[in-house]
């Protein structure tokens, strides 16, 4: 605890950093258009009625075929948006959250550390 002898524990972490990394490299555009194709693909039956069945028909209507699907389009994906927006400022703030933590729980450490060696010695000293 008090970090004077070093254990190397052997873990995995930093192979699949390595993984998550080469991904995130290669991914790009074409990650980036499969995450929103399958996101499209969740919502696709209802949106495909919409658009479909409503939207086209009325569109065709009212002979309005640019700003009818525009509104449709910016409509749908303004949730997407704001609710990116929110995902991103939370794991920012998560991230600076842990980083104190992380600071706190190294000072706990050591502070344990050495209330268990005054408690060991005590208890050596109450047993001779």
């Amino acid at each position: 605890m008090l970090e004077l002898i070093k254990i190397n524990f052997s873990n995995n972490i930093s192979h699949l950093k390595n993984i998550q990394e080469k991904l995130a490299k290669r991914g790009g555009y074409l990650g980036s258009f499969l995450l929103g194709s399958t996101f499209a693909l969740a919502f696709c039956p209802f949106s495909a009625v919409l658009f479909f069945g409503i939207l086209v028909p009325l569109a065709i209507k009212t002979k309005d075929s640019i700003l009818i699907p525009t509104s449709f389009a910016f409509a749908t994906g303004l949730p997407v948006i704001i609710l990116s927006l929110i995902l991103v400022n939370s794991v920012s703030k998560l991230g600076k959250t842990m980083n104190k933590i992380q600071t706190i729980e190294k000072i706990m450490r050591k502070i344990m550390a050495i209330i268990f060696i005054i408690a060991g010695a005590y208890l050596i000293a109450i047993c001779l």
